[in-house]
């Protein structure tokens, strides 16, 4: 099964939750499509380059079973794939592991499940997450 991982990795924190949570998602058995490693690109990339992966990113998103965004650190670009997705009909689950209190409403709507820990990314949860009905 494809995932499209949707995270923010602009500090340190950041890269180490990706780099932990694509890990567990490729033991579970999950063909993880990761943006930041097919086409991550360096802040002052040509436009060429900025809409080649801008449509590679489209692309990836439309060929996946679900999409895993992780909502720590509030990132734009995270929210925006998500959405896509959603729109698509493309299940999205989130994970939100700072997460204090109430879970956004549009998110928590727009999802197919909401995770806050590392030790429940199994395949069996998100196989019954992104399979149920709304």
């Amino acid at each position: 099964m494809r995932v499209y991982f949707a995270s923010p990795f602009f500090n340190e924190e950041q890269v180490e939750r990706e780099e932990s949570l694509k890990s567990l998602l490729r033991k579970e058995g999950f063909d993880v499509f990761s943006p930041k490693e097919a086409c991550h690109l360096q802040s002052d990339a040509p436009f060429e380059d900025q809409l080649k992966v801008f449509s590679e990113n489209i692309e990836s998103i439309q060929n996946s079973h679900f999409v895993f965004a992780v909502t720590d650190g509030k990132d734009m670009g995270t929210i925006w794939e998500a959405g896509y997705a959603f729109g698509l009909g493309i299940p999205v689950v989130y994970f939100a592991e700072t997460v204090r209190g109430k879970f956004n409403l549009m998110l928590a709507l727009s999802a197919k499940g909401v995770i806050t820990s590392r030790r429940d990314i199994k395949k069996r949860t998100l196989l019954k997450m992104i399979t149920q009905d709304a």
